[in-house]
């Protein structure tokens, strides 16, 4: 940021109480700025006691002070343009004052994206409001234009994780715990990657019925890494993958593995369905990785099994896997029917389990192709080519897929085609140690004991939200606060709790 939209330096109002200035501008009544900030306060009302607001501008903090006041339970974020002016406003003693409470927090407007998600919890509160303090927005007409699009981005962004969460915390957090065991149970022998090759990440994109002869013509250039819904179509063309990658916690995932071939080296996010993982290992190598879950983050900071956390590029399981050949070191990745949308009339290429799934159920007044007609429209169809369709959500997950490989280095060669940039060290997948058989039950025990109790210090008294024993019961509590609405946050939290303790003594 700028120095010239910085504070200047600070006057006394007439009341004694100190000001932020900007050259002549004053941020707070010269006279009373305490009464002042209660006439702010009081255009604002909120639905319900535990409210949040977001609040652009901290100044002199006097506005800040009477939101507290006047909704004491309420959860304050105040935005400053720079971490610079946030150290000059904290000479202020109401700034100081206001930034004693827990629950008022301050950012620079490059920490939003990064800290509002760690405070903003929507199954916490009861409404969110994003205002901004009238004298700092017209003293910073452009950073605060910025930084309102800013905080709108990032809790669209929140919400809709939340939204997932709402649907899937309950199954995460009982998967999970199940397949600790597994994790412990592992003896991982560690392969030895060919980066030299092309990683080819496999989807299921209708596109894989013409390219996939490709693989088959030059497999020896390939190393293939398949996703869970492309890997049975693979396989059913006489192509085995060197890799598969899982990340849906649901029961239908087994359906993708009723075929897997021995030497597939097997990769599951650890909240991923417990049934379809136990079967595979019995057969296979399975390595575990983790996606972003609180308690998947806990199991690895806390074990002596480090789980890799690679990106779900907003739930798409393709980003996972291009994020697995990036973290594995290859310097080249093709993608193959990662094609996001729809093409001449199919939503998947033949071979899938949908296949076989819609085959199974059809009769004659609802064959295949009505079921596979139904999947297309079930959400609004956007044409961007001549036989190309798509939505919303998929063009979204093909942004995500970009915008990952761009971050990480590596730059578009053809249309399916990415290759890293020179100079970039690869980073290589780190396996998880070797046990003993009685060394991963005596370790399994440990993780079980010392989670719980973790999760007792965390709701010793009222809950701690920043405990990172509680944290990890977000995804959960968020689950049950769509099943029990009408339940203070406080309650669906220690039901939560409840019930983790109880999946744990079940295991």
């Amino acid at each position: 940021m700028d120095s010239s939209f910085s504070y200047s330096g600070m006057a006394e109002a007439k009341n004694g109480s100190t000001i932020p200035l900007r050259g002549t501008i004053s941020f707070h009544s010269k006279y009373n700025p305490e009464r002042e900030a209660e006439q702010f306060a009081s255009q604002y009302s909120a639905s319900g006691e535990n409210c949040f607001f977001i609040v652009q501008g901290l100044c002199g903090g006097f506005h800040i002070q009477a939101l507290k006041k006047r909704f004491p339970k309420s959860t304050v974020v105040a935005i400053e343009n720079t971490k610079d002016d946030i150290q000059f406003l904290r000479q202020i003693p109401t700034v100081q004052a206001v930034l004693h409470q827990n629950d008022v927090f301050v950012l620079s407007e490059d920490e939003i994206q990064k800290r509002l998600p760690e405070i903003f919890i929507p199954a916490a509160f009861d409404s969110i409001s994003v205002i901004a303090l009238r004298s700092w927005e017209n003293a910073f007409p452009a950073q605060a234009e910025a930084i309102k699009t800013q905080i709108n981005k990032t809790i669209s962004a929140i919400s809709a994780d939340f939204s997932v969460q709402s649907h899937f915390g309950g199954i995460w957090q009982r998967n999970i715990l199940v397949n600790v065991k597994t994790v412990f149970s592992q003896k991982m022998i560690l392969p030895c990657f060919p980066t030299k090759k092309t990683a080819a990440v496999i989807a299921a994109g209708p596109s894989l019925d013409e390219t996939y002869a490709e693989i088959l013509k030059k497999r020896d250039d390939f190393f293939v890494i398949a996703t869970d819904t492309g890997y049975r179509a693979l396989l059913r063309r006489g192509i085995t993958s060197d890799a598969v990658i899982c990340v849906d916690a649901q029961m239908i995932s087994h359906a993708h593995f009723f075929e897997v071939a021995p030497d597939t080296l097997c990769i599951f996010d650890i909240s991923a369905n417990p049934a379809t993982v136990r079967r595979i290992a019995q057969t296979n190598s399975v390595f575990f990785i983790q996606t972003g879950h609180p308690l998947s983050a806990w199991v690895s900071q806390k074990t002596a099994h480090f789980l890799p956390q690679l990106t779900a590029g907003s739930g798409t399981v393709t980003v996972t896997a291009a994020a697995f050949a990036v973290h594995a070191g290859f310097e080249r990745i093709r993608f193959f029917g990662a094609d996001f949308g729809y093409s001449r009339g199919k939503a998947y290429t033949k071979g899938s389990y949908l296949d076989d799934l819609y085959n199974t159920t059809a009769n004659r007044l609802r064959p295949a192709e009505s079921q596979f007609a139904h999947l297309l429209l079930r959400t609004e169809l956007k044409q961007t080519g001549t036989d190309f369709f798509t939505t919303d959500l998929l063009s979204s997950y093909g942004q995500s897929l970009a915008e990952y490989m761009k971050v990480n280095n590596f730059i578009k060669k053809a249309d399916t085609e990415y290759i890293r940039t020179e100079n970039v060290p690869s980073r290589g997948i780190l396996f998880p140690p070797q046990k003993t058989n009685v060394e991963n039950q005596k370790a399994y025990g440990a993780f079980a004991s010392a989670y719980s109790a973790a999760l007792h210090d965390a709701f010793a008294g009222s809950p701690n939200k920043k405990n990172a024993a509680f944290i990890t019961l977000l995804p959960y509590i968020a689950w049950l606060k769509r099943r029990f609405p009408q339940d203070e946050f406080e309650k669906t939290a220690r039901l939560a709790y409840k019930k983790t303790l109880e999946y744990i003594e079940e295991l």
